[in-house]
């Protein structure tokens, strides 16, 4: 019988049996996370597509809302963001995204940047894929955090769209 306590798996190597010696001989590398099989299904055939925001210009504490459209359905998968100043540890700029003609919203309260979006190292993808119809518009209301100086925000979304389906 194999004991993990004094028989390691690599010769030379001093064992070190992950969590404790319970079921060690099991993989430690867990399948990577896919969306659930209903929404595969919805995106065959569906292309990756970004929308991106207006880039806005806030002045110290100002609130600003811009929009746009969405022109096919769209599958949300992720929100990225950057700013020109950087606060820590709650970040620089409140955000809060949400959709007109829908009685569902991605959200219904401002969250701070580093709770909400992600950014090109750590892009924060979502478990559950966020649905927007085509025709709708999409507004973001932006907060900056900072109270002495102006911030540059940038915000794009990005997901499947069926743009080129055919």
């Amino acid at each position: 019988m194999f004991n993990p306590w004094i028989q390691g798996r690599v010769p030379g190597v001093r064992p070190n049996p992950t969590l404790g010696a319970w079921l060690n001989r099991r993989k430690l590398a867990t399948a990577a996370w896919a969306p659930p099989q209903w929404v595969r299904l919805s995106l065959h055939r569906a292309h990756l597509y970004w929308y991106v925001f207006p880039e806005l210009v806030l002045a110290a504490g100002e609130t600003q809302l811009t929009r746009l459209t969405v022109s096919e359905d769209f599958w949300l998968f992720a929100v990225l963001s950057h700013e020109s100043q950087a606060l820590a540890p709650t970040g620089s700029v409140r955000m809060q995204i949400y959709e007109d003609q829908q009685s569902y919203k991605y959200n219904k309260y401002g969250a701070n940047k580093l709770n909400f979006a992600g950014n090109g190292l750590e892009p924060g993808m979502l478990k559950i894929p966020h649905f927007i119809a085509g025709g709708s518009p999409v507004n973001c209301r932006v907060q900056n955090l900072v109270g002495n100086a102006s911030n540059t925000v940038d915000i794009a979304l990005f997901g499947y769209s069926a743009w080129w389906r055919s």
